[in-house]
């Protein structure tokens, strides 16, 4: 599925795994709502919609 297509992308560009999470269709909504800018794709598969949030990413603790 798309998922797993967008989960190898983010890995790759991450150099490691950095999971996703899932949140209900509803708060996706209203998530969506407040957005600074949305990106609409010509993506037709189930399941095809993700939320991105912008930010830098602190190194490992360890």
């Amino acid at each position: 599925p798309v998922q797993q297509e967008v989960q190898k992308a983010i890995d790759t560009a991450e150099g490691g795994p950095r999971p996703m999470t899932s949140i209900e269709r509803f708060a996706f909504y209203e998530r969506a709502k407040q957005a600074y800018c949305v990106i609409q794709t010509g993506e037709r598969r189930f399941y095809g919609c993700f939320a991105f949030r912008k930010g830098v990413i602190p190194p490992e603790a360890g």
